[in-house]
Parts: structure tokens; sequence; C-alpha cells
């Protein structure tokens, strides 16, 4: 099978800062199942210096062992014969597309090359279909999802998203989960010890993510500065880091509240193992990696209602759910601090980490492809 894997929401380098790996971890993840992957990320210029990423120069190079192809354009993909420079590739069996961009990429190439493709559904594309900003790429947009073969959202909550938006799509929506490495899951005996522990005080709570605004932290260190003998660890950088540093002193919670920087993997997944709760209150997170990676360390795990792995994270179950308001994240945060079964939390939630192993999630995703080429 050779596949086109099309998007702007992948690094094409080492030093490549601010995109996730999660694309790239599916396209390695592809390969070593046999699959052949070319990765075409179009970089619509103006949206690459709205989101103030660097401009790379285009070119075809191979990096961790995939071919990659980088364009630039100075306007969004409505013709085909932008894409003429494909036509000198073997020939592909299928595109799978991810971000707006990468959407309306995958239609025109298919119009151009004649086959099928595959459009998953990022909080990105939500918020071209809805925001009035975009409304010039509305109808185009649902246009190239009803064309699509199969409709991909990364999580329940978009699946509900655009199932309401585009009721045309229901008979077609799979969905992709990301998954995490088996290295990942913690031994259920460290969380019986993460358990006896659980009343000590202080009462411990841990997030991590980039200190941007739709994280939420703000209500977070409000709801926390407001919890009876709880302290917290921020871990990550980014431009609201200031402003929430700013508020953290005007609340006087200097003493409960701490900011640890930019972490790596592995320090981050060390304070998820010592950690009894984890939340990150974000608003309209396309899946969050992050929930799952504390659910295999045996957290309990708060999550924002309707974003992120809501759906997936069942309250009072495998983990809780709360509103992004300050009122709501207190209220969580004092209903778990009162927990009287700690144990089966932590060992529900990392049952549905184990389930979503990222071979499993991976495989997933390869078998859902080969059964649209099977109809062809």
């Amino acid at each position: 099978m050779r596949i086109l894997f099309v998007t702007d929401l992948c690094p094409i380098n080492e030093n490549e800062k601010g995109l996730p790996s999660v694309l790239l971890n599916f396209i390695k993840d592809f390969i070593k199942l046999n699959a052949e992957v070319v990765l075409l990320r179009p970089n619509v210029i103006l949206n690459v210096l709205i989101r103030g990423r660097k401009i790379y120069p285009e070119k075809e190079f191979l990096w961790n062992g995939i071919k990659c192809i980088n364009k630039n354009f100075l306007t969004p993909f409505f013709k085909p014969s932008q894409f003429n420079f494909l036509k000198k590739e073997e020939k592909f069996d299928i595109i799978l597309s991810h971000m707006p961009s990468g959407i309306l990429a995958a239609h025109e190439i298919s119009k151009l090359l004649n086959i099928p493709y595959t459009a998953a559904v990022h909080a990105s594309d939500i918020k071209v279909l809805t925001d009035f900003k975009y409304s010039f790429l509305k109808a185009k947009m649902k246009k190239v999802y009803k064309s699509a073969s199969l409709v991909l959202p990364r999580s329940i909550w978009l699946k509900n998203k655009i199932e309401n938006i585009i009721p045309d799509i229901k008979g077609k929506t799979e969905l992709i989960f990301s998954g995490i490495e088996s290295s990942a899951f913690i031994d259920e005996e460290k969380i019986n010890k993460k358990a006896e522990n659980f009343y000590a005080m202080p009462y411990k709570i841990l997030s991590a993510g980039s200190l941007i605004k739709r994280k939420n932290f703000a209500n977070l260190i409000k709801a926390v500065s407001e919890t009876e003998g709880a302290t917290l660890d921020i871990a990550g950088s980014g431009k609201e880091e200031k402003r929430l540093k700013n508020l953290t002193k005007s609340l006087f919670a200097q003493d409960k509240i701490k900011f640890l920087g930019q972490l790596s993997k592995e320090e981050i997944y060390s304070l998820m193992e010592s950690s009894p709760v984890f939340i990150l209150p974000s608003e309209n997170e396309t899946f969050g990696m992050v929930y799952l990676e504390a659910m295999a360390k045996g957290c309990i795990v708060i999550c924002s209602r309707d974003f992120g792995l809501s759906g997936v994270i069942e309250n009072n179950k495998n983990g809780f759910l709360c509103g992004t308001k300050k009122e709501e994240i207190l209220k969580s945060l004092q209903e778990i601090k009162n927990l009287k079964n700690p144990e089966n939390i932590m060992k529900n939630a990392l049952l549905t980490a184990k389930a979503m192993e990222r071979n499993k999630m991976s495989q997933n995703y390869l078998n859902l492809i080969q059964k649209i080429l099977f109809k062809l």
C-alpha cells in the first residue's frame, strides 16, 4: 500500500518546535506495518506566518526514513493543477489528510490523481466550520468532507461536533485515536502505593501543557488557590507564562503553585508517577495525549467536559470531567480530595490507557484504510 499523507501539522526536522509528534508517529507506525508513506506538507504562507512558524524552503528529502515533500503556497487550495508536481511520483493508493489545509489539498489531489482520500477532524477544522472569520472557506470545507471516502474524527467530542455540522457524513465517520507506548505503563504495585499516599498532605496536583490561553491555566490557578491544603506543579512554557505568574502573585499563592518550566517527556513521566492527580481543564483540545500519558501513570485525571478525552474518560469511573470555569474546577478538585476509592479510579485509568496502546491505534487506522481500498 502506498499512502500520500497530507498535513501541515507534522514536523519535518528535529529542530522544528511547536508541532506535535502524534501524526509523525502514525506515519512511522504505518511504515513498520509495511505501508509505504510519502509526507506532503502543504504550507499556506499566510497561515504559517499567522501561527508564528518558520517558513522552510521547498524541497524533497528523507527524514526519519520518510520521504518528505515541503511545498509553500500563496493561496489555499482551489484547483488540482496546484499539485501537478505529484504526477511524477509513483502511483499512490490513497490520500490521508489532516488539518484544514491538508484536507483542502487532498480534495484537489484526489481529483488530479483519481484516488480516494480520507479527511481527519481536528479542533482546527471545527473552528474553520464555525468561526465567522473563515466563512469564505465554510462551503468548500463542507463539500470536501462530503466527498471524502471516510471522515476520521480524532476524538468523541469532535465526532459529535462534525456530525452535527454536516449531518450527511454520519454514515462514514470513524474514530482514530492516538495511542501511547507500552513502555509508559506503570506497574499496578506502584498504583497501590500511590493510593496509600493519596490522603497525605499536601494534596498534590500536577498539570502540564503549553502556557497558552486555551489551556485554561488561569482558572486552574484560581481554583487551586482556593483549595485547602493543595499544591499545584505546572510543567510547560509559553506566551502566557508571565501573566500566569503575575496572577499567582496577586492571589498570594506562590507557596502553593510552582512553575517548573519546559521539561522532557521523561521528567514529566516521573512527575506523573509520583502525583496522585493530574488536571488540564483545556478548551478545544483535539485529543490531549497528556491525559492518556497521565492515565498510563496511574493518575486520577481531570479532563474538560466536551473536549479532549471526554467520552473516553468517564466521570468517577476512570477519571473525572469538569467544566472550564473556576467554580467547576474547584468543585472537581474538592470531590477528588474526598474520594473513598482512589485505587479503583487509578486502576481503571491504567486499563483504559492499555486498551489504547500505540500499536493498536495505528493498526486500527490502517485497517480503516484497507477497508476503503478493498471496496474499490
